[in-house]
């Protein structure tokens, strides 16, 4: 059988092509192509001495293709630029060092922010755009610090107040020792720093820069990172970890028109910038919002109706979605007792009247919402024949119902979500926000973050979300289904 003729050391007559490298029809070159059609003018060059910098656009192309197909540690990138066609193609065979590829990613959120809403605005020429139907979601990322770096803000005082004390002992010892003693210090000049109160010092500093960025406002019981100070610690499906917030806005098409990260581990305050975010890049509302139960709050409930936007949050899980939920379901739940909006009372089963006693403002470390409390005279529920049915307190005050200023406006999400239309509408969620936040995290690898900071960790997740963006638009092109205006 002939074999065809294998030569490591073939030189060749002409040069090879780069565009030889790469098919007509792979992915790169849209990408590439698009790009090159962008508005790259808001980027710098961090260095302002030595060689002349690199291409912005050929950086933009190798980070985003990186964070597109889950190569993000700057190393990797420029591992690639050396073993990888495609990378290779995209540099146009130029090799930046990791370093001057981690100081470009790490360019203002602002310019970043702006790429993002250029590509936004790329797919709205594209009708890829629909605002139909929005869904918001929040994932929980890892930070880039250690569990071990993590200890209350009580200890770190602690570690302050022991260092300091150190530093006072090592002083003093150091005032007690003879300085001219020459068979101590030998050829020194026997005053230098010891070497233990230079690194105590250190120490200090370090805790010190620690405390001023946790602020004094901060419980003593918070656990904070020496590493990535505004790290916080979040449960997930697997435990705790070290973590951030991230937080996604996706359309039907799985295109990302909203990303953000916040320190906060539960989703109740980013509703509001959210829909303010969209409404400024895309220039509209959108006109149905569903999101889990963790968007579900007093402001956020109302926020909707004033805005004029058909939400769907639950107070529950999908599964108990139109369920009324009781920890003693053997007594009457508040849905039994009838409101009186007029009069501004309550009816119990029995017949009597529940009026306002006290009003109150109950409070968590997110958010707080305004409680007015119900009750019947002293004495009535005591000698009320339901009361078996009722309550099982042998306090003379009797029962009590919670009513908040926001009743009405849950009351309303409770019903729409009852109804076939509204459950089929909320299950769309699952099919849109979950499986783009899974591309993110198992295509693009984005398990955890690799820059530190919230403005840090803000950059980064702009990057990977107009990565995400640019693929989905690259996709629609290379099936046929959108063509690039430059093309028409």
């Amino acid at each position: 059988m002939p074999v065809r003729s294998y030569n490591q050391n073939q030189l060749f007559l002409l040069p090879p092509s780069l565009n030889e490298w790469v098919k007509s029809d792979h992915p790169t070159r849209v990408l590439s192509e698009i790009i090159d059609h962008l508005d790259v003018s808001g980027f710098r060059d961090e260095k302002i001495e030595g060689r002349p910098c690199y291409d912005t656009r050929m950086m933009l192309k190798i980070l985003l293709w990186g964070y597109a197909c889950g190569v993000r540690a700057s190393r990797k990138i420029e591992e690639r630029l050396y073993s990888d066609v495609f990378f290779m193609w995209l540099a146009g065979l130029e090799k930046p060092d990791f370093r001057t590829i981690c100081l470009f990613r790490r360019c203002n959120l602002e310019v970043i922010s702006q790429l993002f809403a250029q590509v936004i605005t790329l797919a709205k020429g594209l009708g890829m755009l629909r605002l139909g139907l929005i869904a918001l979601d929040g994932s929980k990322v890892r930070a880039n610090a250690g569990i071990g770096s993590f200890r209350k803000v009580a200890e770190w005082q602690k570690e302050l107040a022991e260092a300091k004390e150190e530093v006072r002992r090592i002083l003093q010892e150091a005032e007690t020792l003879d300085q001219a003693d020459d068979e101590k210090f030998g050829e020194h000049r026997g005053d230098e720093l010891p070497e233990e109160l230079t690194k105590t010092e250190q120490r200090i500093k370090k805790i010190e820069e620690l405390i001023d960025k946790i602020g004094e406002e901060t419980s003593d019981n918070r656990l904070v990172s020496s590493t990535d100070p505004a790290a916080s610690y979040m449960h997930n499906s697997i435990g705790s970890i070290p973590a951030y917030n991230a937080q996604v806005a996706v359309t039907e098409d799985q295109l990302i028109i909203y990303a953000d990260v916040t320190t906060e581990p539960i989703d109740t305050n980013q509703l509001k910038p959210a829909l303010d975010d969209i409404q400024q890049i895309c220039g509209a509302k959108p006109k149905r919002v569903v999101a889990d139960t963790g968007y579900n709050s007093n402001k956020n409930l109302r926020l909707l109706e004033e805005q004029g936007v058909d939400g769907y949050i639950p107070e529950s899980g999908e599964k108990n979605i139109g369920k009324t939920l009781h920890n003693h379901p053997e007594l009457y739940g508040k849905e039994d007792f009838a409101y009186d909006a007029e009069h501004d009372c309550y009816r119990c089963p029995a017949g009597k009247l529940l009026l306002p006693k006290r009003k109150g403002i109950l409070k968590s470390r997110y958010s707080e919402k305004k409680v007015t409390v119900y009750r019947t005279e002293p004495g009535i529920c005591l000698s009320c024949a339901k009361k078996n049915k009722c309550t099982e307190t042998k306090n003379k005050a009797g029962r009590s119902i919670n009513r908040s200023g926001y009743e009405a406006e849950r009351e309303r999400m409770r019903q729409k979500l009852k109804t076939e239309t509204g459950r089929i509408i909320y299950g769309r969620r699952k099919c849109i926000a979950e499986p783009v936040i899974g591309q993110l995290k198992v295509v693009g690898r984005f398990i955890r973050f690799l820059l530190r900071g919230i403005m840090g960790v803000r950059i980064e997740w702009k990057w990977a979300t107009t990565a995400h963006n640019l693929l989905k638009i690259t996709r629609r092109v290379m099936m046929g289904r959108v063509k690039l205006a430059w093309n028409l």
